[in-house]
């Protein structure tokens, strides 16, 4: 059974521990009941609404699964704020470059918690490249969140929007120093590392920047959560359906840091390297 409310800041910890172990890695659908509301909002395209659908996909996907031993997937880590707990795992996939290897991908759910149940779910799931579950005893590449009473939560949250702002927004290589360690740790391998690493990266994808930087984000995060020296920023980036109907569904890209010294250290992304996301295009003419 789901353990009882607890309304601190990481009440929704438990929970969530629980919800995954019961239901995911136990397999069993049933217990979806313990952990959600009837009317669960899944703000992604790879889940139904409400706890009775929820609950029906997941037991149609354990008997697919039958046969492969149950197995407790241990979060990388997992960010808490309010009623908001974030939850990444490692799942590496097969490199699409380099047959036979893996490459290193981080899979982001978001769920709000009010009174005790699971109400909200956002999950990173590209459905071009839905990820596969890796090999019984992959490690999880866990991390732990510091904690210390130094850290400052909401200025570790003002850093990541205006380093979105300063750098993306604005197209300027050369803000990246004023926000990035010189030892910057990216934890996939397909985005370069160090702060020389990220400045390059992002000179190569605007070659006619700066613009000048605007007073808020173009596309501001659709979650931010921030945790010890931990921050989570999800935005909304739609995406074509598969099926080539032009169609978009609401593809959520995640990336977390780690802040030290006040400028970002570490950084995990949510993006895999077998489909990154693209900027929709136009939408198609009306038929004449």
């Amino acid at each position: 059974m789901a353990p009882a409310p607890d309304h601190g800041s990481n009440s929704g910890k438990p929970l969530i521990t629980g919800f995954l172990g019961d239901v995911f890695a136990a397999r069993n659908a049933d217990a979806v009941a313990d952990y959600v509301t009837a009317d669960l909002v899944q703000h992604g395209a790879d889940l139904p609404d409400g706890a009775d659908a929820f609950a029906a996909f997941l037991r149609e996907e354990f008997e697919r699964e039958q046969g492969r031993p149950a197995e407790p997937r241990e979060p990388a880590f997992v960010v808490a704020e309010d009623d908001l707990v974030c939850v990444c795992h490692y799942l590496p996939q097969p490199d699409p470059d380099n047959p036979g290897t893996l490459f290193d991908h981080y899979a982001f759910t978001t769920y709000r918690v009010r009174d005790g149940r699971i109400t909200e779910r956002w999950p990173s799931l590209n459905k071009i490249a839905p990820p596969r579950l890796p090999e019984p005893g992959t490690p999880s590449r866990a991390v732990t969140v510091d904690d210390a009473p130094d850290n400052d939560p909401e200025a570790n949250k003002r850093l990541v929007l205006d380093f979105y702002r300063c750098v993306f927004d604005a197209q300027n290589p050369d803000a990246v120093a004023d926000f990035v360690a010189e030892d910057y740790h990216q934890h996939v391998s397909h985005y370069p590392a160090g702060r020389s690493g990220l400045r390059a990266f992002v000179r190569g994808l605007f070659p006619d920047g700066p613009v000048p930087t605007p007073p808020e984000m173009s596309n501001p995060p659709v979650l931010l959560l921030a945790e010890g020296d931990m921050v989570v920023f999800a935005g909304l980036f739609p995406q074509p359906e598969p099926d080539g109907s032009g169609a978009l569904y609401p593809y959520f890209v995640y990336d977390a840091y780690r802040v030290r010294g006040k400028r970002l250290a570490e950084h995990w992304s949510g993006t895999t390297k077998t489909a990154p996301p693209k900027r929709p295009g136009p939408p198609p003419a009306p038929a004449s």
